[in-house]
C-alpha cells in the first residue's frame, strides 16, 4: 500500500497569473493575460491532463471571465493540485499526446540555467547517473543536466555514444542514436518519479514519429512524461510481485521546435 502523505491544500485554479510559472488559460483569454508561461486550455479533459503534467507549478486562470467557463471552474475549484487528475488516461494517453506536451514552453522559469538552449549558453554538461539509464560505463550516458517540472522532465542530449559506430558521417544525428536518446530518457524519468531501483523495467512498445532532422550544432532537449504513479509525492508502490503497467510520452527538441516524439510502454515489476 502506498503510505499517507500530507497533501498540499491548493487547488488547481488560481486567482493571480503570477502565482505559478504554468499558467492554463482558457484559448478566448490568452490576449489578456500577461504571463510569460501561458499555455492554452480548450476544455476541462485538456486542463486535466496538463494539471496532471505540471503539478504544483501549474494552475488555471480564469480571471473575472470565470462564470463564461462554468464548467472549467467549477473543476478547478474542487480540484486539489495533483489530486484526481489523470484517472482517464492513465492506461491510455489523449490522443493529441503530442501536440498538448507542445504547449508547454521548453524554456521556462523553473528550468531557465538548468538546460542549454540558446547560443552563448554555456552550462557544463553533467551527464545524469548511469544506474537511472541502466549503463555500467558512465561515457556511454547520453543525458544530461536533468530537471524536473511537475511529472515533466528535462534533460540535455549528448549526441555521440562510443556504443555506436556509424559507417560513414552524417550532418544529422542517426535515428538509431536518437531512439537510444529516447529510451535513456523515458528510463531515467520513470525512477524520477519514484519507481525503485531494484524493480525491473520491460520495454513492451517503442514507436517514434521524425518531424524534422536533428543536428549536431545546437542543443537537443529531451522532455517526456510518465503516466506512473501519480500524484507525485505517493511513495512508491513496493508490493512483492506486484506488476505496473505505464506508458512515457517523449519529445526531442532543438531551437524550440519539436524534431521528433513518440511514444513507449513499459511494465515494471519487483524483483525476485
Amino acid at each position: 500500500m502506498e503510505a499517507a502523505s500530507s497533501l498540499p491544500a491548493r487547488r488547481v485554479r488560481v486567482e493571480s497569473p503570477d502565482a505559478v510559472p504554468f499558467l492554463l488559460v482558457p484559448e478566448f483569454l490568452l490576449p489578456e493575460v500577461d504571463h510569460p508561461c501561458r499555455i492554452p486550455v480548450k476544455n476541462v479533459e485538456e486542463a486535466e491532463f496538463l494539471a496532471a503534467v505540471l503539478q504544483q507549478h501549474g494552475g488555471l486562470y480564469l480571471g473575472a471571465r470565470a462564470a463564461e467557463h462554468r464548467e472549467l471552474a467549477d473543476w478547478a475549484d474542487a480540484t486539489p493540485v495533483g489530486v484526481g487528475v489523470g484517472g482517464p488516461w492513465k492506461k491510455d494517453p489523449p490522443a493529441n499526446l503530442t501536440e498538448l506536451l507542445g504547449r508547454v514552453p521548453v524554456k521556462n522559469p523553473v528550468s531557465e540555467g538548468r538546460q542549454l538552449f540558446a547560443e552563448g549558453e554555456t552550462r557544463p554538461m553533467e551527464r545524469t547517473d548511469a544506474v537511472l539509464v541502466h549503463k555500467r560505463e558512465p561515457a556511454n550516458v547520453l543525458l544530461a543536466n536533468g530537471h524536473r517540472v511537475g511529472a515533466l522532465h528535462q534533460f540535455n542530449a549528448f549526441m555521440e555514444s562510443p556504443e555506436f559506430l556509424f559507417d560513414h558521417p552524417s550532418e544529422h544525428v542517426q535515428g538509431m542514436l536518437l531512439t537510444e536518446i529516447a529510451r535513456q530518457a523515458s528510463l531515467a524519468s520513470i525512477h524520477g518519479v519514484g519507481l525503485p531501483f531494484d524493480w525491473v523495467i520491460i520495454l513492451t512498445r517503442l514507436t517514434l514519429e521524425f518531424q524534422r532532422f536533428v543536428r549536431h550544432d545546437a542543443p537537443l532537449v529531451m522532455r517526456t512524461f510518465v503516466s506512473y504513479r501519480l500524484p507525485e509525492w505517493a511513495e512508491p508502490v513496493r508490493a512483492e510481485g506486484r506488476k505496473g503497467r505505464m506508458w512515457i510520452a517523449v519529445q526531442g527538441w532543438q531551437d524550440n521546435v519539436c524534431c521528433f516524439s513518440g511514444l513507449l510502454g513499459a511494465v515494471s515489476k519487483a524483483a525476485s
